[in-house]
């Protein structure tokens, strides 16, 4: 199997200091971390000073940033689809801005490659599709301006959804963020057999596990700690590696009231899996 960098998402840990997050992952035992801004005021030159002793004195790789948009709603699948990426054509200038902002203070920290919710992507053929489409290539283009390259994340979409998006966008610095626990937790598709539709195609790969809402695609499914939920998470990787991918798995813990304890607790698994899967 691939070797792959093991490292985890600066948000799972819900803490609104960017610097102390940093801290704590690499006291987690953490090498590597998915970078994103705690605070507007972290793009400014003390807060990128901050950081970058932080990351320099922590040693953490970073394989990939995140840029989240404030005003994303999660409460509700339906909130989610008005107020997630770039759906929402009002909220477009700002977000495109930050996409800017942040991607050129990412590029400054040496991070080469961002992911991005861009939100529930119209059917083809729908009214608002070509609109939304457009939006998206803007803000894709916009990031890589500022020379990274971008990763879409799975989830809302089935996996053939979401290839067919990439083909219409048709850029090479375009890639999948492979979120397997998402299919679960929206109920939009198999974890395995999305992984056989974008393997080829994903960049880095979010461990995270979940179970299915017994409403798929209407209630949420339940955020549950790596590897006691229904993502087949040594198969997604596998499936994923038949199709070329070498990434990054990240880590990602998004629910819980003992996120550092959790994200602990998956270092060890997934660094015991990761092993066991090379024998």
């Amino acid at each position: 199997m691939a070797k792959h960098t093991i490292g985890a998402a600066l948000w799972s840990l819900a803490m609104d200091d960017t610097v102390a997050s940093l801290g704590k992952l690499a006291e987690l035992g953490y090498k590597a971390v998915q970078f994103t801004f705690r605070q507007p005021t972290d793009t400014g030159p003390e807060g990128m000073d901050r950081i970058r002793e932080a990351l320099k004195r922590t040693g953490l790789a970073v394989p990939a940033g995140c840029i989240i948009f404030p005003g994303e709603d999660y409460s509700s699948i339906q909130a989610i689809r008005k107020t997630g990426g770039f759906i929402d054509p009002n909220d477009f200038p700002e977000r495109l801005r930050m996409c800017r902002e942040w991607s050129r203070a990412m590029a400054d920290l040496g991070i080469g490659h961002v992911t991005i919710h861009a939100g529930f992507i119209p059917p083809a053929g729908d009214a608002d599709h070509g609109d939304f489409m457009d939006r998206l290539a803007t803000a894709v283009d916009a990031i890589y301006e500022e020379g990274l390259t971008v990763g879409m994340e799975t989830g809302q979409e089935s996996g053939e959804e979401l290839l067919k998006a990439l083909d219409e966008l048709d850029r090479d610095y375009l890639s999948v963020n492979f979120d397997p626990a998402n299919f679960v937790l929206y109920g939009s598709d198999d974890p395995l057999k999305a992984a056989k539709a974008l393997g080829s195609r994903t960049s880095m790969a979010h461990m995270k596990d979940g179970t299915r809402s017994d409403r798929p695609g209407v209630t949420w499914g339940a955020d549950v700690p790596l590897g006691t939920g229904q993502v087949p998470v040594e198969k997604v990787i596998r499936t994923l590696e038949a199709g070329g991918f070498t990434g990054a798995l990240v880590v990602e813990r998004e629910a819980g009231n003992d996120r550092a304890g959790d994200l602990g607790r998956a270092r060890t698994f997934l660094e015991n899996l990761v092993a066991k899967m090379g024998e």
